[in-house]
């Protein structure tokens, strides 16, 4: 892409945060912050990313996966005065950022949160009635995800989340990010551990 288009771009984005209803239904894939994708930072930047005292987390995952195992990751982000909130997940395979393994919403999420498919990588995110908080500093998702079966490949999850104030405007909203590894198991599940407040990679 040229200079000139990533500029177009990146002004039709801004434009599109400014029509009604932003994206309370979800940002469009490929913004969650990961191999070289940009996260919502990208259209609402007049924040610092990861600034406290908010905080992003993803729990469920252990750090070693056995294949084919289900596991139900757990988004969590705080952050007090927050009138909307909004997240984006994806799971791929970190030597050439393919998609690893599926993405699935739970029975307990089917409501709220999206699954959408780009270039073969699969993307959660809420859509507008997952936007909406219940607790004014503390939203929660969650996204099954089903681990790759065969090979012994490290996997990536990379989340990017908003903490917004609700005037589908730009500014004064919060993004902050995640990332969580994993590899296969040789032998037995592994317990459960939980990332946050990591840089985008």
């Amino acid at each position: 892409m040229t200079l000139a288009a990533a500029f177009l771009a990146a002004g039709m984005r801004l434009v599109a945060s400014h029509e009604p209803n932003g994206y309370a239904d979800g940002a469009p894939p490929g913004f969650s912050g990961g191999f070289r994708e940009e996260s919502c930072h990208a259209c609402h930047f007049h924040e610092t990313v990861n600034a406290a005292p908010g905080r992003l987390a993803i729990e469920g995952l252990p750090e070693k996966f056995t294949p084919g195992q289900r596991y139900t990751l757990t988004i969590t982000l705080t952050r007090e005065g927050m009138k909307r909130a909004g997240f984006q997940l994806a799971a791929r395979f970190i030597d050439n950022g393919t998609q690893a393994g599926t993405l699935m919403v739970g029975a307990n999420d089917a409501r709220r949160v999206k699954l959408e498919n780009q270039g073969g990588v699969l993307y959660a995110g809420q859509n507008k009635t997952g936007s909406e908080i219940t607790d004014g500093g503390k939203m929660q998702w969650s996204v099954d995800w089903i681990a790759p079966v065969g090979g012994r490949r490290a996997v990536r999850i990379n989340v990017a989340a908003n903490a917004a104030d609700g005037d589908e405007r730009v500014d004064g909203d919060f993004i902050y990010t995640a990332v969580l590894d994993t590899s296969p198991a040789l032998a037995g599940p592994a317990s459960g551990r939980a990332a946050s407040e990591a840089g985008p990679r």
